[in-house]
């Protein structure tokens, strides 16, 4: 027998492509698209947690999940604020314009 043992290849865990897409859409939730990218990312970042926790998914994704999560959280809020924000003062600006008619 040979003291020689034979490499083994390496292989590195990589963040799964759901837990990338997560992150890229609460960018986008975040930066332009609002709620529309934003739920999506809330959803995807779920489900990839999910798969992570249950041990399907690599622990490399948990990050990009999660942080998709919380942009997707962030972007909704900020988009319904803005929502009521517009709705709010362009009601109050049809009643200032009906008031000046009288």
């Amino acid at each position: 027998m040979s003291d020689v043992y034979e490499a083994q290849p390496v292989v590195q865990e990589k963040a799964s492509g759901m837990a990338i897409a997560a992150l890229v859409l609460g960018i986008l939730g975040f930066c332009c698209c609002g709620f529309l990218a934003g739920i999506p990312a809330i959803i995807v970042g779920f489900m990839e947690n999910g798969k992570i926790n249950r041990g399907e998914s690599s622990q490399k994704g948990k990050g990009f999940a999660v942080a998709g999560i919380i942009l997707g959280i962030i972007s909704v809020i900020l988009s319904c604020i803005q929502i009521v924000w517009i709705f709010f003062f362009g009601g109050l600006n049809v009643l200032q314009g009906m008031s000046q008619f009288r």
